[in-house]
């Protein structure tokens, strides 16, 4: 009959062996969750970076192609600032090809707006974009239109320009400002579960631009991403023609909570083991004890 110290030597063994197996799972398991999590961050982003880059793509072109069909009536405007009726036509215009519209003006050849109806709805940073382009105009004046979200009283918005040729030797600007809900339905309609998609500066990569609540005027946090959540972040995107960077901002919480329950999983199997182990040992023992007596 085995003695005590054997089964004992056998039940330790076993509840080590496996501790040891449960141990090297959960690690593998826990290794490749967290690699399934970058994987598809990396996924969602390359895709949703590509869906607001072709969205930003085939804006110019609506835009340029709006300058190329209505050329005519935005050189009268061009030469006549005051005509109400033009004023309202394109913009009824604009409206119809382009749902998130917000406003346009015309500029002269050095960025100035001209429609003075509207000036207040073309701020400072807006009039900044405009002179830079301006300035750039036949050269790289598309990569002077980098695409960022203007602060505008309760309509936060974005530019895109196009040149303007009038009878005068330099062109002037034709400059039509979108609201960002298109962007906000990519942001949604790309984004899982735990997982928070947003727009940030490349320039200044703590501002938020755009979340999937809206502009940064509409979210309800701070417009700033913390320290600890730009260590978060794994995975971004700069988006081409923007001071754009599409980050994915993990919940972290989730995934230590997944973490958490791998571990406590195997803590309890081992638990189970070991109890089971005991029981036969205890049995065993027991036995041996009959027989001898």
């Amino acid at each position: 009959m085995l003695k005590r110290l054997e089964v004992f030597l056998i039940v330790t063994v076993f509840i080590i062996i496996t501790a040891v197996i449960l141990i090297v799972y959960s690690m593998q398991r826990e290794h490749e969750y967290k690699k399934h999590q970058i994987t598809t961050q990396e996924m969602v982003v390359n895709g949703t970076a590509y869906a607001i880059n072709s969205k930003l793509l085939e804006k110019r072109r609506q835009v340029q192609l709006f300058v190329n069909e209505y050329g005519r009536f935005l050189t009268q405007l061009h030469n006549n600032a005051n005509n109400e009726k033009i004023i309202t036509d394109l913009k009824t215009r604009l409206e119809q090809r382009f749902p998130d519209f917000f406003t346009f003006t015309i500029t002269d050849n050095k960025g100035k707006p001209k429609l003075q109806n509207i000036e207040s709805l073309v701020g400072h940073v807006c009039q900044v974009d405009l002179t830079n382009f301006a300035k750039h105009l036949g050269s790289d004046a598309t990569k002077m239109n980098k695409v960022v979200i203007h602060p505008q009283p309760f309509n936060y918005h974005y530019d895109i320009m196009a040149p303007l040729y009038t009878s005068e030797k330099d062109p002037s600007i034709f400059f039509v400002s979108f609201l960002p809900s298109e962007i906000v339905d990519i942001l949604k309609t790309h984004g899982l579960p735990n997982q928070k998609l947003m727009l940030v500066r490349q320039s200044d990569p703590s501002l938020i631009e755009i979340t999937d609540e809206g502009a940064r005027d509409k979210i309800k946090r701070d417009i700033k991403l913390s320290d600890n959540e730009l260590k978060q972040i794994r995975v971004s995107a700069n988006i081409p023609g923007t001071d754009w960077r599409l980050v994915n901002l993990p919940n972290i919480k989730h995934q230590k909570e997944f973490i958490k329950g791998l571990w406590k999983e195997a803590i309890f199997i081992i638990l189970i083991v070991s109890l089971a182990l005991i029981i036969i040992f205890t049995f065993v023992i027991k036995t041996s004890k009959e027989s001898s007596d």
